[in-house]
């Protein structure tokens, strides 16, 4: 397959795409991907596609129809080379999408090429046509404007940057060539960047033992307004952010380095090593997997973890991550209800959205990280802190990904429970498969790193006293988002979508959590709403509910010696304990 990209309708935000194929039978099916890996979710890519056609190669046009929802059908009299052109609609500035204007241009090959399902893993070639003046960014293999690919799997898992304004910064880190490239408005630090980028980058490469890939690419597309997404690719990520203006500012620099990491360990964890449900990619169909505490748990974990391994940040800069996602998990309404594997595999239905119900939903990435936790920590003290789940990653990659094979829930399950001694059928019965309360593990934890356990309420009065989430909406008034099961608000008549427009006769103007605070002597409030645009009034005691209340990790301010040697032992990357690599 050889394919070709032009960029000459920026204003209608087009791109033309060619295919060349060999035809060895009259007729042929190609395929548009459903979804793109690292979002597993349908996508439907094919609605931005139209002016499909097929020449035979100067003589003439040939037939093609549409079969299905990603899927048309060209005919010939005979075989020989055919050309497929058609026109894709990039208008998406997110992570996975593609988009161009006048001045730049963003493409995912997941979205915009065609495919010969019998040819997926034949080699691929793909010519561009670039404006004279743009810069390329990106792992493309090779100078251009021709690249050759091993595959359509390499193809669609490079995407690239170009711009009149693109910015490159490139450096060495463990001798893998490492580039930065910015499209949109920023400032970026070079120096502090390369820094920080270096030191975590290091502490990955010694977890594993080497780098997947050559060279690898940060793509940073820089946005006006608040925002931020991350995807993995072979070797390279896309990473939307905004606003550009705030980006080396202490809280949104933090923001960016965490997603890096994160995106960076996804290097081996998700591109190198995969589930074998997903090995490899089929691209017309939901791939499902019960996995993705592993995919994305581990990889949240770890994201992290590493700028402290990697002394990015000091230990305080951690426990802010952990009680990041502590406090996350804790206002999922369903974090008692539904587990990692059947979050995993919801992933294809509503994993993504805040829609549904979400008394029934709880996050992979959130849960999956506080599941990943404690199997480091009950690794680490059933070995007597030979080991860790370190050297689990570590061996996963080695033995299995290195073999090019998928692994399973066994895999997984046999290299913890070889690392740690134990036997781990009740842990995953109760924390991967099950619902049971990771509150008692937690404090466990907590109690071999040398942390105290706070209990503390949610930050809204809305939450902690009537197990209400709710939004300022456009007018003022504040829209009920969810209502938590047995809570106060549900018992008093409230409901997802209501609009709440007074406190005690106060009219409600975005100042809904003041008003509470203003009443806060008061245990019961007259609360006047809208349903359905119908006024209504209810009373809501408050909710003296200690489940409501959120585990906090705080450094003991006299921890035991040993509790300290387990805090320096966990931030170290012991190589010479792994075995078997």
């Amino acid at each position: 397959m050889k394919y070709r990209l032009q960029f000459n309708h920026p204003h209608e935000k087009l791109i033309s795409v060619s295919l060349d194929i060999q035809l060895n039978t009259p007729s042929v099916r190609l395929h548009l991907p459903m979804w793109r890996p690292g979002r597993y979710e349908l996508q439907n890519y094919a609605k931005n596609v139209a002016d499909v056609k097929v020449s035979n190669q100067g003589n003439g046009w040939l037939e093609i129809e549409k079969m299905g929802t990603n899927i048309w059908e060209l005919r010939a009299e005979k075989k020989g080379k055919v050309q497929v052109s058609y026109t894709y609609f990039a208008n998406v500035l997110d992570a996975g999408g593609s988009y161009i204007d006048e001045n730049n241009i963003y493409v995912n090959g997941i979205n915009v090429f065609m495919y010969v399902p019998e040819l997926i893993d034949s080699s691929c070639e793909l010519t561009i046509d670039w404006p004279d003046d743009f810069t390329v960014g990106g792992g493309l293999p090779g100078e251009g404007p021709k690249y050759e690919f091993e595959n359509f799997h390499q193809l669609v898992d490079t995407p690239f940057l170009a711009g009149r304004d693109l910015i490159h910064h490139q450096f060495e880190v463990e001798g893998v060539s490492t580039h930065l490239w910015f499209m949109g408005e920023c400032q970026p630090v070079f120096r502090q960047m390369e820094k920080d980028i270096k030191a975590y980058t290091r502490a990955q490469i010694a977890l594993f033992g080497e780098f997947p890939v050559p060279d690898y690419h940060y793509l940073y597309v820089i946005l006006p307004h608040h925002y931020r997404h991350g995807v993995e690719h072979y070797n390279s990520t896309v990473i939307v952010m905004g606003p550009g203006y705030r980006l080396m500012q202490p809280r949104m620099y933090k923001s960016w380095l965490e997603i890096s990491s994160h995106e960076l360990f996804h290097t081996w964890n998700v591109k190198a090593l995969r589930p074998e449900d997903m090995f490899p990619y089929d691209y017309d169909r939901e791939n499902y997997s019960k996995l993705h505490y592993i995919t994305e748990g581990v990889t949240t974990y770890y994201g992290d973890l590493m700028l402290w391994k990697g002394k990015n940040w000091d230990l305080q800069d951690w426990i802010n991550s952990i009680n990041g996602e502590l406090k996350t998990f804790y206002a999922m309404g369903g974090k008692d209800e539904i587990s990692l594997t059947q979050a995993s595999m919801d992933s294809w239905v509503n994993g993504y959205k805040k829609s549904g119900n979400l008394n029934r939903r709880v996050s992979f990435y959130t849960k999956g990280y506080l599941v990943a936790m404690l199997i480091d920590f009950e690794i680490r003290r059933g070995s007597k802190n030979q080991y860790s789940l370190d050297n689990v990653m570590r061996e996963m990659y080695h033995q299995i990904a290195k073999k090019n094979r998928g692994y399973n829930r066994e895999d997984f399950k046999g290299l913890v429970e070889k690392f740690s001694g134990k036997n781990f059928d009740q842990f995953f019965a109760n924390y991967v498969e099950g619902t049971e309360n990771l509150q008692l593990a937690l404090m466990s934890l907590a109690d071999y790193m040398g942390f105290d356990v706070m209990m503390i309420p949610p930050g809204f009065y809305t939450e902690y006293w009537w197990g209400v989430e709710t939004h300022d909406s456009s007018t003022g008034t504040a829209k009920i988002d969810n209502i938590y099961e047995h809570s106060p608000g549900l018992k008093a008549g409230l409901t997802k979508d209501d609009e709440i427009i007074a406190i005690e006769g106060i009219k409600v103007e975005n100042n809904l959590e003041e008003l509470l605070h203003y009443f806060r002597r008061k245990r019961t409030l007259k609360v006047h709403f809208f349903h359905l645009n119908k006024l209504k009034s209810t009373k809501i005691s408050r909710w003296e509910n200690l489940e409501m209340l959120i585990p906090q990790f705080k450094l003991k301010s006299n921890p035991f010696p040993e509790q300290s040697a387990n805090l320096l032992i966990w931030q170290a990357i012991k190589i010479k304990d792994w075995a078997n690599v």
